[in-house]
């Protein structure tokens, strides 16, 4: 069954190639046997037959191609048996006459080609009259494939026979003129032949027949290459006579597959600077080419290869006014083909964006002219709905992102235009696009105005945009927030005044998305507002130590408000554990960098609140109290009144804690509030209050912990094997054992040598016949060794009293599994 093409089946096309194949192998053996016993008549009989095969119209171009390499393979026999008969002193001019006699066409041409290259080759023929007799003999055979293999033959036997500058064949043979004259008069005859397959068959074979042609395109544009590695082809000659003849032919033809790949294979052939230079003729003629060229792709090769010669030349391409040029003509075109699709018009203007960031890199004005006419262009095309269109308009919107600041790219009147374009889902692909450009740019945006025309462009991303809403799963969201988290990062005003503006407009625009978003960004807000204390307070010290202009426009207060309501929304979102942490930082942030009493105490009280009302989970509860102990431990502008009030609420804390192991531990921590160490940075120590040293109190703590160890010690005999505590109760003696070791070293008078021996002696009775962990044995047996090392150290008069323990018998086993 025959294909629509015309040509037979698959199946019977292999089998007509096995045939043509056989036959062919045939008549080559029987060739080259007549030539081994110079036999020549002989010879070229059997090389006709060889030559034959190719008179087949039943192969399609993919198959013909095949059948045509193996007769080429076959000819390089005749050929190189031809050389010798010449240096045999044989005539060409016999042989040149005698292969004229052959029978059919093809086979003639064929061998004319053959004998007439060696003919040439041995100097006894004129390259110019006998290059120029053999390509007007090719006009002989017409049929679209059998001509082109023909002529694409003629072009490969003649390579290196042309009468180029600089060849052996130049002078009386002819000249450089003449090779041209050649390789153009054989690429428009290939050219017709070419594009006269797209006129033979039935409609319904259209698609088919492209294809076809595609596969032969090539052979076409071997005769542009060979042009372009002419030694004698300038400037002048280029422009006067090669690209004119080419042109022509490309225009005339009016076949959108031949117009496509020639006009590349001229961007991708010819040198950079002869682009350059004959750049009206090239833009000229790409709104003549017929619709359905992608026009853009032409335009794309040729600013790509213009700009990569400006990188090496960049005066000569911008004396050439080349912007207005290339700008004038995407206009033309998209006016002469009304029905280029909306994709494809992005595309070429991403060309001339690119170009532009690698020619003009300091034209931005150029960048708003180019989205400005893109935005014109694309206002009047239906086909910008399409999904593909607005993919490339993403693309296209991002481009100057990675080339210009920012900011400056967002400032363009053209560019809102044309983000106006995308829908809802696209316009967040976008503000995506955005978000990551400032990030890894590092762009700091420090003007109210450019925050508020960044915030606007990444709206999606932070609200749903006209009632747009979209099902995301959780990671989704957390990535999305967390960029626009880390853009809050680059938002920063030198003046504090605009800078409290700037976040205070940030918040607002954050509180108009959901819950959802929120958990991801309002912390990170309340970290730039800590940042901005950080900031007032320097300016402060700086006014208050050189007699400068101190703060203006703001104040601690109005900051710590705003604050202070942002970790009241963030309970709401939930998130009561975030709220707490961010609580406490400003509470410290009030104290040590602002040096408000009242405003840090409503931080902690708020915490305190929250760790009360909001915090359920046991395990959560151990987390916050830690937090609030360690916070309120490094704050030191409290007053005598107010740090007292904490200290007893935080106390009441540890009490109510479920597991007396959790209880212990809370209550060790919370021995350091009665004991601030003096070493702290000093521009806090002289904000508030001296550091705290209550060594009966931190006595009492500790006796407290005692107690409750014991107790968590009884427990967990008595219930043995009935739960798993958390924490080992034997961990809790060797961490107070640290504890008063810690105290001791920093000058606690309560804590005395008699004190930690009998600490000593009780940690150790209570370890003697229990089982241990590994964990807690390495633990106690550090704890041990380092007092080893205090007695011998510089210290070693403080120490000499005690007498270390040795380790229990029974922990040899555990103790030896660690080590």
């Amino acid at each position: 069954m025959a294909e629509k093409s015309g040509f037979p089946s698959p199946h019977d096309q292999d089998r007509i190639l096995e045939e043509a194949r056989k036959s062919v192998k045939k008549a080559a053996f029987y060739m080259k046997k007549a030539l081994d016993e110079d036999n020549m008549r002989e010879g070229l009989r059997n090389a006709r037959d060889v030559l034959g095969e190719l008179r087949s119209s039943q192969l399609n171009p993919q198959k013909y191609y095949e059948m045509y390499m193996q007769v080429f393979d076959e000819l390089t026999h005749l050929r190189v048996f031809i050389s010798e008969e010449q240096r045999r002193g044989k005539a060409f001019s016999e042989l040149y006459e005698l292969v004229q006699h052959a029978g059919n066409v093809l086979p003639r041409l064929y061998l004319m080609c053959t004998v007439g290259c060696e003919y040439i080759k041995a100097k006894e023929a004129n390259p110019r009259d006998t290059l120029k007799d053999l390509v007007e003999l090719c006009k002989g055979v017409q049929h679209p494939t059998r001509g082109l293999f023909l002529r694409s033959y003629l072009c490969q036997v003649s390579r290196g026979l042309l009468p180029d500058v600089g060849s052996e064949y130049e002078g009386e043979g002819g000249n450089i003129h003449d090779a041209i004259d050649f390789l153009l008069s054989n690429f428009i005859e290939m050219n017709k032949l070419w594009v006269r397959m797209q006129y033979q068959g039935s409609k319904f074979d259209l698609e088919k027949r492209e294809e076809e042609r595609r596969m032969l395109q090539d052979l076409v544009g071997k005769n542009l290459t060979f042009l372009s590695q002419l030694d004698g082809l300038d400037f002048n000659l280029y422009s006067g006579t090669v690209l004119k003849g080419v042109l022509d032919q490309i225009v005339s033809c009016e076949d959108v597959i031949a117009q496509q790949y020639l006009m590349q294979c001229i961007i991708q052939c010819f040198p950079d600077e002869f682009h350059l230079g004959t750049l009206d003729d090239v833009l000229s003629a790409l709104p003549k080419l017929k619709d359905g060229v992608k026009v853009h792709l032409i335009m794309s090769g040729l600013m790509d290869r213009l700009a990569l010669y400006a990188e090496n030349r960049p005066d000569a391409v911008q004396k050439s006014n080349a912007f207005s040029r290339l700008q004038e003509t995407c206009a033309k075109v998209i006016r002469e083909h009304a029905s280029m699709h909306a994709q494809e018009v992005i595309d070429m203007y991403k060309a001339m964006l690119h170009f532009t960031g690698n020619v003009y890199s300091d034209r931005l004005d150029y960048v708003n002219e180019i989205l400005g006419e893109c935005y014109k262009a694309l206002s009047e095309r239906p086909s910008m709905s399409d999904q593909k269109s607005e993919t490339s308009l993403v693309n296209l919107l991002s481009s100057p992102l990675s080339q210009y600041d920012v900011i400056h790219v967002l400032c363009l009147d053209s560019y809102p235009r044309l983000m106006d374009l995308l829908k809802v889902r696209k316009r967040k692909d976008m503000a995506v696009k955005i978000v990551q450009a400032v990030v890894d740019g590092g762009f700091t945006v420090d003007s109210f105005e450019n925050v508020e025309r960044l915030l606007t462009f990444i709206g999606p991303l932070m609200k749903d945009v006209n009632g747009f809403q979209e099902e995301q799963e959780e990671e989704d969201i957390a990535d999305e927030q967390g960029m626009v988290a880390r853009v809050v990062q680059f938002l920063w005003s030198e003046n504090p005044a605009e800078q409290f503006k700037i976040l205070q407009n940030v918040g607002q625009h954050l509180e108009e998305g959901e819950f959802a978003r929120m958990k991801y960004t309002l912390p990170p807000l309340v970290f730039a507002g800590l940042k901005l204390v950080r900031s007032m307070s320097d300016i402060k010290n700086k006014a208050e130590k050189e007699g400068g202009a101190g703060l203006e426009g703001v104040t601690f207060d109005s900051v710590f408000d705003w604050l202070l309501r942002l970790c009241a929304l963030m309970v709401e979102v939930p998130q009561p554990m975030m709220s707490l942490r961010c609580l406490l930082q400003c509470g410290y942030s009030a104290s040590e960098e602002a040096g408000l009493e009242e405003t840090a105490y409503d931080c902690f009280e708020q915490a305190c609140i929250l760790f009360e009302e909001s915090i359920s989970s046991s395990a959560e509860k151990g987390t916050a109290l830690s937090s609030i102990i360690g916070t309120l431990h490094r704050c030191h502008v409290f007053g005598v009144d107010n740090r007292a009030a904490l200290v007893q609420t935080v106390s009441g804390y540890c009490s109510q804690l479920l597991k007396k192991e959790e209880q212990c531990k809370a209550v060790c921590m919370y021995s350091h509030l009665y004991w601030q160490a003096e070493d702290e940075d000093e521009k806090a120590t002289t904000r508030g209050e001296p550091p705290v040293r209550n060594t009966s109190m931190v006595m009492r703590s500790l006796k407290r912990c005692l107690k409750l160890a014991d107790k968590a010690l009884r427990r967990r005999v008595m219930l043995k094997g009935m739960w798993k505590a958390s924490t080992e109760p034997m961990a809790l003696y060797v961490e107070l054992l640290n504890t008063y070791l810690f105290y001791y070293e920093r000058g606690n008078v309560e804590i005395t040598v008699e004190v930690l021996q009998q600490l000593l002696d009780l940690v150790s009775s209570e370890m003697a016949d229990r089982e241990v962990s590994q964990p807690v044995a390495k633990f106690y047996q550090n704890t041990l060794d380092h007092l080893a090392v205090l007695k011998e150290g510089a210290s070693k008069d403080r120490y000499k009293g005690i007498n270390i323990p040795k380790v229990p018998t029974n922990w040899s086993s555990v103790l030896s599994a660690i080590l």
